[in-house]
This record gives C-alpha cells, structure tokens and sequence, in this order.
C-alpha cells in the first residue's frame, strides 16, 4: 500500500484487535458507498425474510441502467443465477431485481443490522455512516447493489464482515447465513473475487465499486474475513 491512496485495516477476528493499519485516518473517516460489499447484507434480509427462496433464479440481462446510472454487469455470461452465484458473481442485475422485494424499511433495518450507522468501536474517534429511506422504486434498486443514498466508512465495513465471521463459526447459524457464507467464499473461489484467493486456506470475501460525489472517479472495496472455515 506503500504510497497508495485509500486505507486497509486487519483485525483478529475473536478480540477484534487491530493487528495491522494503513492511513487509519481515512478508515476511520472518510464516509462512501459501500457498492457490492454491502451485498451479502441484501441477501441476508430476503432470505431471512422469506421474500428469496433458495432455487429462484434469474438469467443475468448483462445490461442494466437504473435511473441515470449505467450498472451493467462485468461478470462471465453464465447461465441462471441463484443466491450463492449471484453473490460470488456480484450480479447487479440479480441484487437490482430481487431487491425489489425489500421495503424502504426493510433495506434501512439490512443497513443498521449490520452494524452500519453506529460506531464501528475500533478506534474512540470516528464518522459514523447513514442511510436515507429509500422513495422510489430506482432508490430502492440502488440500496440492494449499495449504491443509493447511504454511506459508510470503512471501519464500519470492516465490523460487519468481522460480525459475518464470527457468526461463520457459531453452532446455531441459519440456512440464511450459511448461504452467504458460501456465497462470500464462492466469491473468491470462482468469482469476482479470485484475485484474494489463497493457496491452502479457504478465503471469504467481497469486492465492491462505488460512484463518489467528487467526480467521475470510484471507490474500490475488498472486505473479507479468512481462514473462512
């Protein structure tokens, strides 16, 4: 990272330690959409609500404009998409049309489940993100891909997935949470996010690309948690 714009935080999973940090600063501060990495939060709210069961299905249109904003998909073409799949695949189209399932109230509860809108309790000194209840249908299709009007910072992303992996281990996980969880390490086995791949230890994780207010520029996110098992 020597040089680089942005900010990487590793934590111990079981104290929550901070074993390693680079611009702290940004982590604690800088406020952005979560894009992708908010996904697998998306997908635990349909499936534990009951509004996605586990064999629908959706063929990926590759195409997708919501609004003004051109969020087609860069995944391979492949055949029908299902909850693992589109998750390791970050199929926009997939988390655009089933989050229509999710109400405006829904999306906010994914959001603040998750931890995010409250202090990450990482550092004593940090922004804290927020989410705006969605008013239209467009709005609501950009909160399920996690580009609408909500922001985090990255020390709250980084509690969330921390959360999702003590959570990995539990003895009383749900069908819902284990989904995501094969869904996070698909992610890094076939999917958008291989590059993080590891030999000899399983991997979880989820990459995301944001659109700033600054500029034509993005934000890129990786947020993981391993060994995964």
């Amino acid at each position: 990272m020597r040089g680089r714009s942005g900010t990487a935080v590793v934590v111990d999973v079981a104290s929550g330690r901070v074993l390693a940090d680079y611009h702290a600063e940004v982590a604690a501060r800088r406020l952005a959409r979560p894009g992708s990495a908010f996904k697998p939060f998306t997908l635990l709210a349909l499936l534990q609500s009951g509004k996605l069961r586990l064999t629908d299905s959706l063929v990926c249109r590759r195409n997708l404009h919501v609004g003004q904003h051109d969020l087609s998909c860069s995944h391979p073409q492949t055949g029908a998409l299902q909850a693992v799949s589109a998750l390791a695949y970050s199929c926009n189209d997939f988390f655009a049309t089933f989050g229509l399932r999710l109400t405006a109230g829904d999306l906010r509860a994914a959001f603040r489940q998750a931890g995010f809108a409250s202090p990450s309790g990482f550092v004593s000194d940090e922004a804290v993100g927020s989410i705006h209840l969605a008013r239209s249908d467009q709005e609501r299709q950009l909160q399920a891909i996690g580009e609408g009007d909500m922001k985090l910072t990255p020390l709250e992303m980084l509690a969330a997935y921390r959360n999702l992996a003590l959570r990995r281990t539990a003895a009383d996980t749900s069908e819902a949470e284990r989904t995501v969880f094969t869904g996070l390490e698909e992610s890094t086995g076939y999917g958008m996010a291989r590059l993080a791949s590891v030999a000899d230890m399983k991997v979880a994780g989820k990459t995301g690309t944001s659109r700033t207010d600054q500029g034509a520029w993005s934000n890129a996110w990786f947020s993981g948690y391993a060994p995964a098992d």
